[in-house]
């Protein structure tokens, strides 16, 4: 190279020279994105999923208001999907040539959609007419189509991080967290009760084994997850696991596998809870994780009740050498008062001896200060965790019974507040 070209060199990144007016991406896909891959493509593969997971109040009025993600109708949040998926396989060129069977049946729906946008407004019949007519001119829009596409893509996406752990983890959870958000839901009306539908779908997916499963994945995701943000959602899955296992009986009929007339209500929150668990995982920069005030009180509580059942612990494991001590420092103040005479050898005894006792105690104090002063730090780690966790935690704002509150708190789950007025409960 020429000394006239010298400080000019095309970058590289990841192999891939990028010339100029080309879009320069750094050389490695930023934490969360194969997440985002796999939650993604769970909701292409599944239409109930693209549907908003609540309802604004006062509703949306496309007459006076533009539509934000939420508010499109099925049509153009699936063309908005197959749009956010072109971006993220950017960071895949193994991947194009499948991906590109997905935006050849979405582009069909979109050229649909453009067509009936051109047709809205005086003046924009002619428009829409060339509009449709180039739509219609070759194969229509096909779910099944999509669907197949959807799958095939999806095979790729494993063959392709099969070699990778973290990458397979962190995708494969992006496909678990939408299942165990979406998979539970009521029958819709007049729909038969299928096996889909009633609440030991809602238990499996937070039973035990379940449970397991998706931590292993969190777990197992390492680099690919933005920092503490597995430990996060992870401690939020435990939290829900835990209210679901008080409240189960209350949105299950009674003798039966169907769902209560509150079901409806904690399956809302679960969507929430879903898409702030998502925020969390790609690292959302418009949700701020900093912990509230709330959450700081219910961190300190379960540091309070982890204290209170430690000490309960050690009194219960170790009470006999308490019972020991105490016995001989009563001996030993007896064998005082009973063998001295005058009230100043007495006094001056028991002075010698609290002294002593009290000296004993200080080194004791000192080296029981310095084994914990060690730990001092991993406990504020841990209350700092755990308020990031209860700030992520949505919970369904049911009226829970004086046993259950009990329960509750034993277990370190902090029922949600509920406003009157405002939540219908």
């Amino acid at each position: 190279m020429s000394d006239s070209t010298e400080g000019s060199q095309v970058p590289v990144v990841s192999g891939v020279s990028i010339f100029e007016g080309a879009t320069i991406l750094p050389a490695v896909a930023p934490p969360g994105t194969v997440f985002s891959l796999g939650w993604l493509m769970a909701e292409l593969f599944d239409p109930r999923r693209r549907l908003s997971v609540s309802v604004r109040q006062p509703p949306f009025d496309p007459t006076v208001q533009l539509p934000q993600v939420p508010d499109l109708t099925p049509d153009p949040k699936l063309v908005f999907l197959a749009a956010e998926l072109t971006e993220l396989v950017k960071w895949y060129p193994a991947l194009a040539g499948k991906t590109a069977k997905v935006s050849a049946e979405t582009d069909k729906l979109k050229a649909a959609v453009d067509a009936q946008d051109a047709s809205v407004g005086e003046g924009a019949v002619a428009a829409s007419s060339g509009v449709a007519q180039a739509a219609a001119a070759g194969a229509p829009f096909s779910e099944a189509t999509l669907l197949n596409a959807v799958a095939e893509l999806n095979q790729a996406i494993l063959d392709e991080f099969a070699d990778d752990a973290e990458r397979l983890n962190a995708y494969q959870l992006g496909l678990a967290l939408s299942d165990l958000t979406w998979l539970p839901r009521l029958a819709e009306p007049g729909q038969a009760i299928s096996e889909a539908n009633k609440p030991s779908v809602l238990s499996g997916l937070f039973s035990r084994p379940q449970m397991a499963a998706v931590k292993t994945l969190l777990n197992g995701a390492g680099s690919q997850l933005p920092p503490s943000a597995a430990a996060i959602v992870g401690g939020s899955l435990d939290n829900w696991a835990d209210w679901l296992d008080v409240h189960m009986a209350d949105i299950t009929a009674t003798g039966a596998d169907a769902w209560s007339s509150k079901a409806g209500l904690v399956l809302d929150a679960l969507r929430v809870q879903g898409w702030v668990w998502r925020s969390v995982l790609i690292a959302d920069p418009e949700v701020s994780m900093a912990p509230s005030m709330g959450a700081w009180v219910q961190a300190g509580s379960s540091i309070a009740r982890a204290t209170r059942m430690m000490a309960s612990a050690v009194l219960r494991r170790f009470w006999p050498l308490v019972v020991v001590l105490l016995a001989a420092l009563g001996g030993l103040l007896y064998l005082v008062i009973a063998n001295l005479s005058g009230i100043s050898q007495v006094w001056a005894s028991l002075v010698t001896v609290f002294v002593l006792v009290g000296g004993g105690g200080v080194g004791l104090g000192s080296g029981v200060s310095q084994s914990f002063g060690g730990v001092g730090y991993e406990i504020w780690a841990a209350a700092k965790l755990d308020a990031s966790v209860w700030t992520a935690t949505w919970l369904p704002a049911l009226t829970a019974s004086a046993i259950q509150r009990t329960k509750l708190d034993r277990l370190g789950v902090a029922a949600p507040q509920i406003r009157k007025n405002l939540d219908n409960t």
